[in-house]
């Protein structure tokens, strides 16, 4: 999909039914965001949507798919796809969706949530007993890195040095179990950090 700047609509729409079909038109143009159901049987598999994001790195993706395997939906989004919704999502929400990530937003449905939430609530009470904690300046280097700004944006932010933030960046993801900024921004909106 490429999506107008003013006219609210998108300037061109292009649909593929495979994964060659998929990556030829990636080689050829450029989109705001690839709409995909990664079902195998669909001439996708996840394989697809990890090899564009290997291939085409910053080109956003949104997935409409199931989430019955979890462990599945967790590796998705543990790579940094931009947004994650079930077939459940209606017509408001897709369109939602597509113009969020297409300004550089992330956006996820609850489902899929609910899972990164009792993915970390299980795994805190699994480890220990004692609640994670953040410190102030950690929860709030937190909201920033999960609204998508890099290193350098927080700390100039913040007036702090981007080695700090770097460092503030490593502690929390240890502290939290949490291994990419995609993963911190779902466990962000699921706590209440941030907003949805």
């Amino acid at each position: 999909l490429k999506v107008c700047g003013k006219g609210g609509g998108f300037d061109k729409i292009v649909q593929v039914y495979n994964a060659e079909d998929l990556f030829n038109a990636l080689k050829t143009a450029e989109y705001d965001v690839i709409v995909v159901d990664p079902r195998k049987e669909h001439g996708f598999g996840m394989d697809t949507v990890l090899k564009v994001q290997d291939t085409f790195n910053k080109q956003r993706i949104l997935i409409i798919s199931d989430v019955s395997d979890e462990d599945k939906v967790l590796q998705i989004l543990e790579r940094g796809v931009q947004g994650y919704l079930t077939y459940e999502c209606d017509e408001d929400e897709i369109i939602h969706a597509i113009f969020s990530i297409s300004k550089g937003e992330k956006f996820y449905c609850n489902k899929v949530l609910d899972i990164v939430f009792n993915k970390h609530l299980y795994k805190k009470t699994e480890d220990n007993c004692d609640a994670t904690s953040l410190t102030s300046r950690e929860t709030e280097v937190a909201c920033l890195i999960a609204k998508g700004n890099t290193n350098r944006e927080v700390a100039e932010h913040m007036y702090l040095s981007p080695h700090t933030i770097h460092t503030h960046r490593k502690n929390i993801m240890k502290k939290l179990g949490i291994r990419s900024a995609s993963e911190l921004t779902l466990y962000a909106v699921s706590t209440g950090l941030i907003e949805a």
